[in-house]
């Protein structure tokens, strides 16, 4: 098995420390090749390690943030993985086109499926293609507070007047107080199409196409209307 190698850069020596146990047991293909305690000494890591995931803590005072550290790196040939007992940073983390976002005190569960996602990725014959840059999660925030979602697990968005629905995988909708016009801005173009003027669908969810009133798409027994508009987008997705 091919290891992933790994820093973690964490004020807290336990928290690090703690991560790392985590990672030896449940993700035995992550290799942590250093760790580091403060901004200075984990831009010091990162260039003499090279590692191609980084697990990065956000407040580390006194030098400033995780986000600081990420500023010397505009070009970065590794992903982040941002690990804080602060939610509030979530849609900044987004924003800094983080892999994922996991809170403190880290659940292995959620841990494990981070690290699994990764190897996807990190694994996939077509990595070369893929930028670091590619968000892998998006933050949606509601009137009952901050969702950080995989983009994986989205189905497919629907419109509701000026409202979107975002229809996830196990779980009820999400509404968020904004036009179908954003959801498209968030996700990916290489994954996610406009197939109506009223639904994007998540390409790799579609399990089939019939004709039948003009066309749908189905994702598993939703069938998703498709307008002679977005045709084009749909061969596009089916190729």
């Amino acid at each position: 098995m091919r290891k992933i190698t790994a820093a973690i850069i964490d004020d807290e020596l336990a928290a690090a420390e703690n991560i790392e146990i985590l990672l030896n047991k449940y993700c035995p293909e992550v290799e942590v090749v250093g760790m580091a305690h403060s901004i200075s000494n984990g831009i010091q890591l990162i260039k003499q390690k090279e590692p191609k995931l980084i697990f990065l803590d956000i407040y580390m005072p006194p030098e400033g943030s995780g986000f600081d550290l990420l500023e010397i790196f505009p070009k970065r040939n590794f992903h982040v993985i941002f690990v804080t007992a602060h939610e509030q940073f979530s849609l900044k983390a987004i924003k800094q086109h983080a892999f994922d976002y996991l809170l403190k005190p880290i659940d292995y569960k959620e841990l494990i499926i981070t690290v699994e996602q990764f190897k996807d990725l990190h694994h996939s014959p077509k990595e070369e293609n893929i930028s670091v840059n590619t968000p892998r999660s998006v933050t949606l925030s509601t009137d009952q507070g901050v969702h950080v979602i995989h983009c994986t697990d989205i189905l497919f968005c629907k419109a509701s007047g000026s409202y979107t629905e975002f229809h996830i995988v196990g779980r009820s909708p999400i509404l968020i107080s904004k036009p179908l016009k954003f959801a498209l801005g968030l996700l990916s173009n290489k994954v996610f199409k406009r197939v109506h003027r009223s639904y994007i669908v998540n390409s790799s969810k579609i399990t089939r196409f019939t004709k039948e009133d003009g066309g749908y798409v189905y994702i598993g027994k939703e069938g998703i209307p498709v307008s002679k508009k977005y045709f084009g987008n749909l061969y596009d997705l089916l190729d």
